[in-house]
């Protein structure tokens, strides 16, 4: 008996065999390869036909397969002149004896185009539906994902589907929508989902075909359908949107009472009654592991990377009796409109489940209510945006407020810069905070010795994340933090810091305590690792190479820019240090341009900044100083496989400089040769992380090399440059 005979014989109870993948298809990923040699039965054709380069993508995917046991083969089907292989009878013949095929990433549409021309389908494509119908497997990956559904997304942001809806032109902003081959019938796919923050997108393609659902597939995850059964199989998850009793507009750009599904590796979903089926390990959140009973207090971009995946994570883990819906917006600075995700559990329908398995936490969760409007903003709104607000937790400032951020620790300052700083601090009462440190009591030791040796008193608050909760009811305890005259946070992890100070998701005693010492007129100092934790939006992990390269990641396991919740206390927007020796300017300027803030502070080594009046005023001292970043939010675009963010201007501001913020005004203190030299420094490292367009188009080289991180810095005075980043965000066309 042929493959194809016996793959025709077993088809009778499972007629329909698919694997719908998210993309970026990781070749150490067994699980799925495991699925779909299962499901082939070990045989499998290539169809590098979405590729823009179809002949190196179709050899790097055969060699996967066949790393994975596969009998594997690459069709030389692609568009342009290959388009005529759809005709060939020889190609028809070896689909039929084969069985099964996969399509690997690029471009949807191509395929599309090259399977059906002249408004009919070809003999290859009627081969692939005739091997589908006889028990073959249908795989694809991105683009192989994307077009397996009736209606095909072609390309747009969730954003720009928020703010313009569905566009006729690639060139306009807006979704491009388009027929795709029908072999998924259950809804509307769409592929690096949870990456790429396609949620609005989504939903308003389904709103504009009027299809009630929709699948989305992360990347490196697989929607493996059998049937009327379909599993999730792979690193994340699937997001089921049922838009059944949804009231959807898309004049007004609202979209209420959709019913959102997370469905992670191991659960299901019945495809005749869609009722998911969690996988068996998974339960409910017991009692002690609860996490949060309080809204993120940081405002993540809503179609920023896995900033749906998170919100949702912290509902999953959240006390429902205080803590059951929580909100992400995203701005659209062009349009000056806002978009809004609102994401609730329903008491009585939701489920919330997780497991616990040696690798990490694994949740599910089953009909949260979610709600998307997009607002035009007033032009008082918009003026509105560029201010930055007193951060104290709600209480009023005191004009001596201020906080400093030392670049690295004072210990290791020159003893010069160490003078400097501990007169800076004046006499004290200083209190160490070292919760940031895996050894917090040798760490505090440390630093309260440094600022004696320096005449300032000094003393350990004695506050880690073990002790935080005991601190928080010892009256006692919050006093002495509120009156001190100094607070000192210690370097280390940041996350464990802002895990200490936000415990379980609400604000701390501890916390308050600190801002009611900060808004009393304190000096907030942060060093090291605690500088980031201060900014509403935490940078938490990755290099600046990873973060241009791979854009936000989803945790430090992943490579990749991390972004957090921070503590919220410093209004001078996104903060990072050790800028010069760990090269971090380049993540910097990521992390704002991702995450839709317009200004940075990137501190250098024996270095430091006073932020004044709400962080609007800053002054550089010590050695070297800081970088001050600014970006243009209406010259950002995060497409769906590439990062552009230009005209993002870097300005150095060395010892005794000042910057307002509110009207960018450079005082500078004197001619600084080392700040120049520390800048190019700073621009050289950031360049070499990428290709400089500038040296390559004077050397005649092309600059569109595939996947080539692009950036071109335009010198505007010896301490001030603008820079512009175009960058692509996938290995290849998976």
């Amino acid at each position: 008996m042929s493959h194809a005979s016996a793959l025709a014989a077993r088809a009778a109870d499972q007629p329909t065999r698919l694997a719908v993948i998210g993309g970026r298809l990781e070749d150490n990923n067994r699980a799925v390869y495991r699925e779909m040699r299962r499901l082939s039965g070990g045989r499998i054709l290539i169809f590098p036909t979405a590729s823009s380069e179809p002949w190196e993508v179709g050899e790097e995917t055969l060699a996967a397969f066949q790393t994975h046991g596969f009998a594997a083969e690459v069709a030389p089907l692609h568009s342009g002149e290959g388009a005529a292989r759809a005709f060939d009878p020889e190609l028809v013949a070896k689909i039929r004896d084969i069985g099964s095929v996969y399509f690997t990433g690029g471009d949807q549409f191509k395929i599309v185009n090259t399977l059906i021309q002249n408004g009919a389908e070809t003999p290859v494509l009627a081969a692939i539906r005739d091997s589908v119908s006889a028990g073959g497997l249908l795989a694809g990956s991105s683009a192989g994902a994307a077009m397996m559904s009736k209606v095909m997304i072609l390309g747009g942001t969730s954003l720009e589907a928020m703010v313009h809806g569905v566009t006729d032109d690639p060139e306009e902003p807006g979704i491009l929508l388009g027929s795709g081959l029908g072999f998924f019938t259950h809804g509307v796919v769409d592929q690096h989902f949870i990456k790429r923050g396609r949620l609005a997108r989504l939903v308003v393609a389904m709103a504009a075909t009027r299809v009630k659902r929709g699948f989305g597939v992360d990347e490196n995850t697989a929607l493996i359908v059998e049937g009327n059964q379909a599993r999730v199989c792979g690193e994340y998850g699937v997001v089921y949107i049922d838009a059944r009793r949804a009231a959807l507009d898309t004049i007004s750009g609202t979209y209420r009472d959709l019913r959102l599904s997370y469905l992670d590796d191991g659960d299901a979903i019945d495809l005749r009654s869609f009722v998911p089926r969690p996988g068996e390990l998974k339960r409910r959140v017991r009692k002690s592991e609860i996490a949060y009973r309080a809204p993120a207090r940081s405002q993540r971009n809503a179609f920023g990377a896995y900033a749906l995946y998170d919100l949702m994570a912290r509902l999953v883990l959240g006390d429902q009796s205080a803590y059951a819906q929580d909100t992400l917006h995203a701005f659209d600075a062009k349009a000056g409109a806002d978009a809004t995700v609102e994401l609730k559990r329903a008491k009585g329908s939701t489920r919330c489940l997780i497991a616990t398995p040696t690798d990490g936490l694994r949740m599910t969760g089953i009909n949260f209510r979610t709600s998307l409007k997009t607002e035009a903003l007033s032009p008082d709104v918009l003026a509105e945006q560029d201010k930055r607000t007193a951060r104290a937790l709600g209480m009023d400032l005191n004009e001596r407020s201020r906080i400093l951020l030392l670049g690295s620790s004072p210990i290791y300052f020159d003893r010069d810069v160490q003078g400097e700083f501990a007169a800076l601090v004046g006499g004290g009462p200083v209190g160490v905070f070292a919760a940031a440190s895996a050894e917090a009591k040798r760490t505090a030791a440390e630093h309260v010795q440094f600022f004696k040796s320096h005449g300032v008193e000094a003393i350990d608050l004695d506050v880690t994340i073990d002790t935080v909760e005991y601190a928080a009811r010892n009256p006692e305890a919050l006093d002495r933090i509120a009156s001190m005259r100094t607070i000192f946070l210690c370097g280390g992890n940041q996350i464990r810091l802002v895990e200490t100070l936000l415990h379980r998701g609400e604000e701390s005693a501890v916390l308050r305590a600190i801002a009611q010492a900060y808004a009393n007129g304190a000096a907030l100092v942060a060093s090291s690792g605690a500088v980031s934790a201060l900014s509403s939006v935490m940078i938490a992990g990755g290099s600046s190479y990873e973060a241009l390269r791979f854009g936000v990641a989803s945790d430090l396991g992943h490579q990749g820019l991390v972004i957090q919740e921070g503590l919220g206390l410093l209004g001078a927007g996104i903060a990072d240090q050790n800028i010069i020796t760990a090269r971090r300017l380049g993540r910097l300027v990521v992390a704002c341009t991702e995450e839709n803030e317009r200004f940075g502070v990137g501190v250098c080594e024996e270095s430091g900044v006073i932020a004044a009046k709400s962080g609007m005023e800053l002054e550089a001292f010590g050695r070297h100083g800081f970088v001050q970043i600014e970006t243009t939010p209406t010259r950002l675009a995060l497409r769906d496989d590439r990062f552009i963010a230009k005209g993002v201007k870097l300005r150095m501001i060395g010892p005794g400089d000042r910057i307002n913020l509110a009207n960018s005004h450079v005082e500078r203190a004197a001619e600084a040769p080392a700040a120049v030299e520390t800048f190019d420094r700073l621009v050289s490292d950031l360049l070499r992380e990428g290709v400089d367009l500038d040296v390559m188009e004077r050397s005649g080289r092309d600059p569109s090399a595939r996947h080539a991180i692009k950036l071109r810095s335009r010198r505007e005075d010896p301490l001030s440059a603008v820079l512009d980043i175009e960058c692509a965000r996938e290995e290849r066309d998976s």
